[in-house]
């Protein structure tokens, strides 16, 4: 593994290491590592951030290294005073791996083109690879496989969902059920053919709430509507409502189905407070989670 990019990089092999390793690690408390000794990253920000940023920057720092937080107002780039290729290139000279949050995906992939030391994607517009896995390891813990399990995802089709498609196409042993109006379908479809994404979600994707799927949920997931920097579609906003994630909703899946959510979150919006605060709700442990997966990211690749 050189760069922790997408998930669609990686075998099914390589993500169950990653998962298992990361959950062992955390249940051995391994908080004195100093595999990093000596080691520095730089966590390059163009988005605000609150849980990838604590995340990464504690988690170099248990592994016993050292990281550099870098805004993009802080830097040349921003400006247009400096090409991405001379930033790039000054990141590799001053650290051992760096993290970039950007407004464009395309960003990491040319910085794949120049960098020397590896890169770690830590949200595009297109992709969220490090909250998935979280994700992932959150319902391992609480389900104790992912086998057989049903996992539905509610609204928006986010850089998150698209994560979530790239775990299911790698048929780790869940089923994946969008529900999600077609005009946000489109968006989505839109945006992935510009990155020249081939993936099939027709039969995925649905624009009504099946309730036979529902019933059969261990996992309701949903996301802001509005993502960071992105324009909102007052449309896709109003046509949205129909997809909420209610206590009604949530009483129609299986008993111990469980709810998630990258967070930030708009309660009231996007999910009732009922649910996301409620005793099904497991938002805190996905938030733990980051710290311990990405702990697991930075072993492999540094």
């Amino acid at each position: 593994m050189k760069n922790f990019i997408d998930i669609k990089d990686f075998t099914a092999e390589e993500i169950t290491e990653l998962l298992n390793s990361a959950i062992e690690n955390k249940n051995q408390n391994a908080i004195s590592e100093k595999l990093l000794s000596g080691k520095n990253l730089i966590l390059f920000f163009e988005k605000n951030s609150l849980r990838t940023r604590l995340s990464f920057d504690l988690a170099v720092k248990q592994l016993g290294g050292s990281s550099i937080i870098l805004n993009s107002s802080d830097i040349h780039l921003s400006s247009g005073k400096e090409s991405l290729s001379d930033t790039i290139k000054t990141f590799s000279l001053y650290s051992d791996g760096v993290v970039m949050r950007v407004n464009n995906h395309q960003t990491i992939l040319d910085t794949l083109e120049i960098s020397s030391v590896p890169i770690m994607n830590g949200l595009s517009n297109l992709s969220h690879p490090c909250q998935c896995m979280a994700g992932l390891m959150t319902i391992i813990e609480e389900k104790g496989s992912l086998e057989n399990l049903n996992i539905t995802w509610f609204g928006p089709i986010t850089n998150v969902a698209h994560s979530w498609i790239e775990a299911y196409s790698k048929n780790l042993g869940f089923k994946l059920s969008i529900f999600s109006p077609d005009r946000s379908k489109d968006l989505y479809l839109s945006k992935i053919s510009k990155h020249k994404e081939n993936i099939n979600v027709e039969s995925i994707i649905h624009n009504q709430i099946d309730d036979e799927i529902l019933s059969t949920a261990d996992v309701i997931m949903t996301d802001t509507w509005q993502s960071m920097g992105e324009k909102s579609d007052e449309n896709v906003i109003k046509e949205l409502n129909g997809f909420r994630v209610t206590k009604s909703l949530m009483d129609k899946a299986k008993d111990d189905c469980i709810f998630t959510h990258c967070l930030p979150a708009n309660r009231g919006q996007e999910v009732e407070e009922s649910v996301i605060d409620g005793a099904n709700s497991r938002i805190w442990e996905e938030v733990s989670n980051r710290l311990h997966i990405q702990k697991q990211i930075l072993r492999t690749l540094i």
